[in-house]
Order: C-alpha cells, then sequence, then structure tokens
C-alpha cells in the first residue's frame, strides 16, 4: 500500500503535464489560389474555341477550365517566322483540330485549360521580337 501511496504523486504529475502540454498545432489549410484579373479572349475563327489571340494581343486573358485558345502568329517577312509558341508550367495543354493547316507565314498553337492556375505563352522570332500573354484558366 506505501508503494501505491508513493507512486500515485508521481502518475498525478504525469497526467497533469499531459493535460497541461500546448495542443498539436493544427495543419495548416491551404490558402485559395488568388488568380489576376483577366479579360475576355478576342472572338475565335475556328469552332470548338474559346478565343484567340495573334502577335498583336499580349494582356491577360480568361480561359474556362477545359477551354481552348487558338494562337496565329504572323510573320512580318518570310523568313522571320515565330518559334512555336510555348506555355509555362501544366495549366495549359497542347492540343490541335487534327485538320488545320496554316498558311506559311503563320504560326499556330492550340491550348487547353487543363487546370485552374496562371499560364504565360511565349514566343520570339529570329529578328528579335517576342510575343508574350497570359493565359488565367478558371
Amino acid at each position: 500500500m506505501n508503494r501505491a501511496l508513493r507512486t500515485a504523486p508521481l502518475a498525478l504529475v504525469a497526467l497533469l503535464s499531459a493535460c497541461s502540454s500546448p495542443a498539436p498545432a493544427a495543419a495548416p489549410h491551404p490558402s485559395p489560389t488568388v488568380l489576376p484579373a483577366c479579360t475576355k479572349l478576342p472572338a475565335p475563327a475556328l469552332p470548338h474555341s474559346a478565343g484567340q489571340l495573334t502577335e498583336r494581343q499580349n494582356g491577360v486573358y480568361c480561359l474556362p477550365r477545359g477551354g481552348r485558345v487558338d494562337v496565329f502568329l504572323t510573320a512580318a517577312k518570310r523568313s522571320d517566322l515565330w518559334h512555336p509558341v510555348k506555355a509555362s508550367g501544366s495549366v495549359l495543354t497542347p492540343t490541335s483540330t487534327g485538320v488545320m493547316t496554316a498558311p506559311l507565314d503563320v504560326r499556330p498553337a492550340m491550348f487547353v485549360g487543363a487546370e485552374e492556375g496562371t499560364a504565360v505563352l511565349t514566343s520570339s522570332t529570329p529578328s528579335g521580337s517576342t510575343w508574350r500573354a497570359t493565359i488565367v484558366v478558371k
């Protein structure tokens, strides 16, 4: 019995310590992604497209998730053809209609909004001209 009385205070201290220790920190909740403001894409020329861009458009444009944006970059001279259009990240996926043949001095590209987020489309010419447009997929 004496032994039980001696260990009781130790058990009480251990129990109180466990109860008074700070609670584990809650897992942080991911903050919602804040997408930049964007404008509507210019009207498309091809069916089943949300809109199209040319070398004249270089702003920030909205694209619905699953929607397609078409890009047609026209070279000023045939020797200055635009390089293939590249998209940053994984927000946009390259695609094709499978039936399109572009004119000789036009660089076409098509992308589908694969996931919500922001991507930057870029291209350049051998003479040093650059083109850039931002696509916000919502």
